[in-house]
C-alpha cells in the first residue's frame, strides 16, 4: 500500500520526465521528492527538508549534505523550469480571458546577508502564482536592466505557445517599476500592454504644461477619479501613455497609474490584479512554505529552493481548481451565509 508521500512522487515523476529537461533520473527523483515534502507540509528549511527525506538508513547529516548539493546544482534554474511551470499551469491559464502578469520584489536579511528577490507571477482568482524570479545578491531597489532580465524569458515563453496566443498579455507593477521606459519597452518589443503605479514625484506633461503629480494631488478630492489621455510622464520620455488618478473613499492615499491602453476603469481593474502578488509573497515567506526563516542565504540556493516551492504552489493551485470544477469543493465567493 503506497503512502500519500509515495503517491505524490509517483504523480510528479512522469510529469517531470515528459519535459525532457536533460536532468538525470536521480536528480529528477530528488526534485520530485523535495516537492512532495513541501506538499506534505514540510517547511522550506534545509534541516526540515533533509529530515523529511525518506531514506531511513541514511543519517541526518548525509541527508542535509545531499539537499545542499541539489540546491547548488548548476543545472537547476528558474530558466530551465519556466516552460514546466507554464505547461503545468495550462489548465488554469487556458480559461483566462486575459493573462495578467505582475512583477514585484521582496526582501529580507538573514545573518547579515540580503535576500532580494525580483519575481514575476501570473494572476488567477484573486491570487498570484510565481513563474520566474532572480535573486539579487545585494540590498536596494531593482532597476530597468533587472526588470528586463526577469521579463524577457517570461514574455518569450508565454508568447511561444499557440494556446496562449488568443488572450491578451497584460503587465502590472508597483511604484518601484513604474517607468515609462519599461512601458515603452514592453509595448515596442513584445506588443504587451502594461499598467504601472506611479510615484508622486513624476511629472505629468502635455503640450500645455509640465506639473508634478504631487502638485496635482495637492487639492485632489478623496473619492474622485481623473483621467489624462495621451500624455508623457517625466520630462525626458516622449512615449505617450494614459494616466489615471483615483482616490477611493476608504483608501489612505490616491492611486496613480500609467497605462498603454485607454480607459480609466480598465486600468484600475487590471492594476488591482497586482495585489495578489502580496498574498503570494506571504504564502512563500511565512504563511505556507516559510522560506523567509530558512537558514539558506546563498543566492543560488535560494533560487533553486524557490523552484520546489513554486512546483508545490502550482500543484496546489491546479489540484484545487480541478476539484472546484468537478464539484469536490465549494468555491468561496466571499458571500455571507
Amino acid at each position: 500500500m503506497l503512502t500519500n508521500f509515495e503517491q505524490v512522487i509517483q504523480m510528479l515523476m512522469p510529469l517531470l520526465i515528459q519535459f525532457n529537461l536533460g536532468l538525470s533520473r536521480p536528480l529528477l527523483q530528488m526534485v520530485a521528492t523535495l516537492t512532495a515534502c513541501l506538499l506534505e507540509g514540510t517547511t522550506a528549511h534545509l534541516t526540515a527538508l533533509a529530515e523529511a527525506l525518506p531514506d531511513v538508513d541514511t543519517d541526518h547529516m548525509a541527508k542535509e549534505q545531499r539537499t545542499r548539493r541539489v540546491l547548488s546544482h548548476s543545472r537547476l534554474s528558474p530558466t530551465l523550469f519556466l516552460p514546466v511551470f507554464v505547461q503545468l499551469l495550462r489548465p488554469v491559464l487556458a480559461t483566462l480571458p486575459e493573462v495578467v502578469l505582475s512583477m514585484d520584489r521582496t526582501h529580507w536579511k538573514k545573518r547579515k546577508r540580503h535576500i532580494n528577490i525580483l519575481m514575476v507571477s501570473v494572476h488567477f482568482q484573486a491570487r498570484a502564482i510565481p513563474v520566474f524570479w532572480r535573486v539579487l545578491d545585494r540590498a536596494g531597489n531593482s532597476a530597468f536592466e533587472h526588470w528586463k532580465t526577469v521579463l524577457t524569458p517570461v514574455m518569450t515563453e508565454f508568447q511561444a505557445h499557440a494556446w496562449l496566443a488568443k488572450p491578451p498579455l497584460i503587465m502590472t507593477a508597483d511604484r518601484e517599476c513604474a517607468s515609462p521606459q519599461l512601458a515603452e519597452w514592453l509595448k515596442t518589443t513584445y506588443h504587451v500592454e502594461s499598467v504601472l503605479r506611479l510615484k508622486r514625484r513624476e511629472y505629468l506633461c502635455d503640450q500645455a504644461q509640465e506639473i508634478t503629480l504631487a502638485d496635482v494631488l495637492r487639492f485632489f478630492p478623496q473619492g474622485d477619479t481623473r483621467y489624462y489621455p495621451h500624455v508623457t510622464v517625466t520630462k525626458t520620455s516622449q512615449f505617450l501613455v494614459n494616466v489615471t488618478i483615483t482616490w477611493s473613499p476608504d483608501a489612505e492615499e490616491p492611486l496613480l497609474l500609467i497605462a498603454t491602453f485607454e480607459g480609466a476603469g480598465l486600468g484600475i481593474m487590471r492594476y488591482h490584479c497586482r495585489f495578489g502578488i502580496e498574498a503570494m509573497f506571504k504564502d512563500q515567506k511565512s504563511n505556507g512554505f516559510d522560506v523567509e526563516q530558512t537558514r539558506v542565504t546563498d543566492s543560488k540556493r535560494i533560487e533553486t529552493l524557490l523552484i520546489f516551492t513554486t512546483l508545490a504552489h502550482i500543484f496546489c493551485t491546479t489540484e484545487g481548481y480541478r476539484q472546484e470544477i468537478q464539484g469536490d469543493t465549494k468555491k468561496n465567493d466571499g458571500a455571507a451565509n
